[in-house]
């Protein structure tokens, strides 16, 4: 071609009439440019005739399905004093001990944060994937380890080593087995959340192909604080908000999650579905004491429902995401003698809402939440993440919106002392709720009455 070899050839094109020469050059009929076979001198059915009998073609499997039915993930073991994490655990390491169709075809993976991101439960029930069978080293030397790491053919968690750019790589081909090999797959990853940046141009691609898979980026945000500002993340979820064929979920509690993972496991395996990312904390809270019904698992489903519904006389509505939920509902209750019908929104995913409502303005499930708050109604959003990630809320019904969230790189310290500088502590919303100064001063005269005590 013309560009070929040349020093500019990087941004060149080539013009119509160099496009109409090489069309000529290789045989290829004007108008006919995207037939099949357009071009060759062999006959088309000796072309296809060749194809199938090639062995990819002749040793295709049997089209499978893995899909779970409702129920199938347990929710056992979901309560008490709980993290996100802890119950991403929880869920697999119930499914690893299930033999079913499902089970057997969740391909895990982790670049070196396997037993950080609470896969161990998994891999001791599935082992690991090795071509040939290799014992456990740290058994075998009598060293005491709780992991028990068998490597062996059927093995299914791969372990990758410190490789993030690796892991989206291997999830994207994972998450193409149905097209590939007409034998579904549900691949499901795990990465601190972080460092999610350093493999987005193979995430991109990954998703740009079509591939279908799961990922669990956890820890996040400076909730987890004694690691440090480099573990600690704040504008992942604008990834997830931002990035193609991508769904991105937040929830706060452990039943949430549970009714998340058994939608992702389920829209994996259907040929127009898409890929899930769940941003999950390590930071322990207690769990609501209640049995989500079918209204609102679906709600949880499409990205936020109503913790306290709105009144008429409604003048407040916290909205919250993710592991900062206790410092919300806490704020709550200290607001109660100024504001008694402040609304809570727990939004599960970000993402979802807002592509709904940008798709569908004055439809969508957002706008008919916002259609039972006042219009007048201050909004106060709250988020371990970059407040864009909620601010945009404002948009819906023109509420005024206050966000706190976090936009600078993290701070090594406890939970209570980063929320504090970082201005999401429950003394910060409370500042944004109630009048200037309010707060401050209802602080100061609790501590003075405890003083005298």
């Amino acid at each position: 071609m013309p560009l070929a070899g040349h020093k500019d050839n990087h941004a060149g094109l080539l013009t119509n009439a160099q496009m109409e020469t090489y069309r000529s050059s290789i045989g290829v009929k004007k108008g006919h440019e995207w037939d099949l076979y357009a071009g060759s001198e062999i006959a088309a059915t000796e072309i296809r005739s060749y194809l199938n009998s090639i062995p990819y073609a002749s040793k295709k499997a049997e089209k499978r399905t893995a899909s779970s039915t409702p129920g199938q993930i347990s929710k056992g073991g979901l309560s008490g004093t709980l993290s996100t994490q802890e119950a991403f655990g929880k869920i697999l390491y119930g499914l690893a001990g299930d033999d079913s169709e499902l089970s057997r075809r969740i391909v895990t993976t982790s670049p070196d944060v396997t037993v950080s991101t609470n896969l161990s439960g998994w891999v001791n029930r599935r082992g690991l994937f090795a071509r040939e069978r290799e014992e456990d080293t740290f058994k075998d030397k009598r060293i005491p380890s709780s992991q028990i790491w068998r490597k062996y053919p059927n093995g299914q968690h791969i372990e990758l080593g410190i490789a993030k750019n690796n892991l989206f790589v291997l999830l994207g081909q994972l998450g193409l087995s149905s097209e590939m090999f007409d034998a579904p797959l549900v691949p499901v990853g795990t990465v601190y959340d972080p460092f999610i940046s350093r493999g987005l141009d193979a995430l991109n691609y990954a998703l740009y192909q079509g591939a279908k898979f799961i990922l669990a980026a956890t820890p996040s945000g400076v909730t987890l604080g004694p690691e440090g500002g480099a573990h600690q993340s704040f504008y992942t979820p604008l990834i997830g908000i931002g990035q193609d064929r991508l769904s991105y979920f937040e929830p706060a509690y452990a039943d949430e999650l549970a009714v998340l993972m058994e939608h992702a496991i389920e829209e994996v395996q259907k040929p127009d579905g898409n890929a899930f990312y769940f941003r999950l904390s390590t930071r322990q809270i207690e769990q609501l004491p209640r049995q989500l019904s079918v209204q609102e698992e679906a709600d949880i489903v499409s990205g936020a429902y109503w913790l306290k519904a709105p009144h008429l006389s409604t003048s407040v509505c916290l909205v919250y995401t993710g592991a900062i939920a206790p410092e919300v509902l806490s704020a709550v209750g200290d607001t109660a003698g100024m504001h008694p019908h402040v609304a809570v929104l727990s939004v599960t995913s970000p993402d979802k809402i807002y592509r709904d409502w940008s798709n569908s303005p004055g439809e969508s499930h957002i706008d008919q939440l916002f259609a039972e708050l006042p219009r007048d109604a201050r909004c106060v959003t709250v988020h371990d993440g970059h407040p864009l990630t909620l601010s945009w809320l404002g948009s819906v019904q023109r509420n005024p919106v206050r966000p706190i969230g976090i936009s600078t790189f993290g701070q090594c310290g406890n939970l209570h002392d980063l929320y504090r500088h970082f201005g999401m502590d429950k003394d910060s919303i409370l500042d944004a709720v109630l009048p200037a100064g309010k707060a401050r001063h209802s602080e100061a005269i609790s501590s003075a009455c405890d003083a005298n005590v």
